[in-house]
């Protein structure tokens, strides 16, 4: 299916989908068409970036944060992304893609997606994302600041695996 009416029919549902916290993992169900595929005949290279997109809207949609980019002034910009495939993904397969913030500083949010096939992990993605406000790029707690004023979330500790992916992106800098 054309991603447009996969974001179109995401909106569309947005007031079914539940509630998270902002620590708490999204989970958006996908099917693979064939119009997702390439010649080898499995979910093609170039649709998982997009189909992370699609996950990271569900994402700010159920953290309640829609609001924040219509109309807020607020806008997410994807600084890095690195995925890693694992096993093919066929063409009809149900896959479940998670969403989950793994730390965040000043400038960037962390992000780890999982292409999930009945339970077993096909893909893994980490992304950096930049949330902008008046042309200024913001902490992701300001933007969760504006959701909820009185409960304060600070940030995880930033993880191993995430210390070593921003050394790779550093070492290749040209």
């Amino acid at each position: 299916m054309n991603l447009i009416f996969r974001m179109l029919r995401l909106l569309l549902l947005r007031k079914r989908l539940s509630q998270i916290e902002v620590l708490e993992l999204s989970h958006t169900q996908i099917r693979v068409w064939p119009t997702d595929c390439d010649f080898n005949f499995h979910l093609t290279n170039s649709r998982y970036p997009a189909l992370l997109d699609l996950a990271r809207t569900q994402y700010l949609i159920q953290i309640n944060s829609l609001s924040k980019f219509f109309g807020g002034g607020w806008k997410s910009v994807l600084s890095s992304q690195s995925i890693s495939f694992i096993k093919e993904i066929k063409p009809l397969a149900k896959v479940d893609i998670t969403t989950r913030v793994l730390s965040w500083n000043r400038k960037y949010c962390y992000i780890e997606h999982q292409f999930l096939v009945a339970g077993q992990l096909h893909a893994k993605a980490l992304a950096r994302v930049a949330f902008i406000k008046g042309r200024r790029v913001r902490a992701f707690d300001k933007l969760l600041i504006e959701l909820d004023e009185v409960h304060v979330i600070e940030s995880p500790e930033e993880s191993a695996q995430i210390t070593a992916w921003l050394q790779l992106l550093e070492s290749k800098k040209v």
